[in-house]
């Protein structure tokens, strides 16, 4: 929940402050092309942390591998906070970019070794409601405070989430991989209470010795099988369709683009803070929702409405350059776009993905095609 937390205050922070950095007011001196590397930037750095996150999976284990997130944003954070200049802040967002990436690797992985399939749905979502409340705090606090104010705040958050992570057991499957049997049997019994450890132990042992023995050849063989094909294809599809469907722009322009559309009921910073409310509203249906009615769908109805809002949003503008309506008549329709918006995308465009990919894909390939997908999500 902390690590979720950082991510989207991160993202959160993105929309106040561009507009900071663009104003006339500005503490850095920020071009529109500054601008932009400055929001794009992050999903390139996902891309890169796509592959890190893969290999860390693989030599350190899923626990590991998520403290080092932590680490990752560590790092970017101090950046961020002694940033006085465009290219030491394009550094640190690169440098969130990996962690985040990271997280789509090896979260899922994580959270699929030591949840139980019944819950595993509101589980991922009670995590990602961590990026929901969190995207709010980003809007409100890139408005309100500093820069390096902000950066210290998430910062703290990290260190803590780090502490407390660290004391946490590795995944059953780590010990099982590293023949510590006895470590692994408290494993399992710390993170499902009543599951029957001598079978998680011989499913454990029975996967790793298959895994171990897979070639090179023999994992290509095994994605070319009709099942794990069609997963691959369409998870990728699912990430390219969340790209199209504005989540990024939409949410790191949101002020801007709430400027443009005049406005005027409260001031577009406010505005963007209350739109973002609608974030956490998503999210906790998200949790009550997503096992007892499928994650399919969940997405088909987020896809439906986010294209319902992003039609909205366009009307206005379409309506505004007319001349024929005073925008004061007209801003509840961006507002009203916007914020059933940022609640679809806490229904579906956060925690599906997630879900899908710690269920969908056996685990001998699991972080390899969450690698795969993760490049597409960047």
């Amino acid at each position: 929940f902390q690590m979720t937390l950082v991510m989207s205050l991160e993202s959160g922070w993105t929309s106040p402050a561009l507009a900071i950095l663009l104003s006339s007011e500005s503490p850095i001196p920020t071009s529109k092309t500054d601008a932009s590397w400055i929001a794009s930037i992050l999903s390139i750095g996902k891309a890169v942390g796509g592959l890190v996150g893969a290999i860390d999976v693989e030599i350190f284990g899923s626990k590991t591998a998520v403290l080092h997130i932590g680490l990752v944003q560590v790092l970017g954070l101090i950046l961020l906070a002694i940033a006085e200049s465009v290219s030491l802040i394009e550094i640190s967002r690169f440098i969130c970019g990996v962690a985040s990436g990271m997280v789509l690797i090896a979260f899922p992985l994580y959270m699929g070794e030591i949840s139980n399939s019944k819950i595993r749905g509101a589980l991922v979502g009670l995590v990602s409601s961590g990026m929901s409340i969190g995207y709010v705090l980003g809007n409100l606090t890139g408005a309100y405070m500093s820069i390096a104010d902000n950066a210290i705040m998430c910062l703290s958050i990290s260190i803590l989430f780090i502490i407390t992570f660290y004391w946490l057991p590795n995944s059953p499957h780590y010990f099982v991989l590293k023949n510590e049997t006895e470590k692994a049997g408290g494993a399992i019994l710390w993170y499902q209470r009543d599951a029957n450890v001598q079978k998680e132990l011989e499913s454990l042992r029975d996967f790793i010795k298959a895994k171990q023995s897979m070639t090179f050849r023999a994992l290509l063989d095994e994605f070319m099988l009709p099942h794990n094909r069609t997963a691959l294809f369409n998870v990728i599809i699912i990430y390219i369709l969340i790209q199209l469907s504005g989540y990024f722009t939409i949410g790191f322009y949101m002020e801007i683009i709430l400027t443009q559309a005049q406005v005027s009921v409260i001031s577009p910073a406010l505005a963007v803070a209350v739109v973002s409310t609608a974030a956490p509203v998503g999210g906790i249906i998200a949790m009550l929702t997503i096992d007892r009615f499928g994650r399919k769908f969940l997405m088909v109805t987020t896809a439906i409405g986010l294209a319902v809002c992003v039609g909205l949003m366009g009307l206005h503008f379409q309506l505004q350059e007319t001349g024929r309506y005073q925008p004061e008549h007209i801003q509840w329709l961006m507002l009203t776009a916007a914020l059933v918006f940022e609640a679809f995308v806490s229904l579906g465009v956060i925690p599906i993905p997630n879900t899908i990919l710690s269920e969908t894909f056996a685990p001998n390939i699991k972080s390899y095609s969450s690698c795969v997908a993760n490049i597409f999500a960047g």
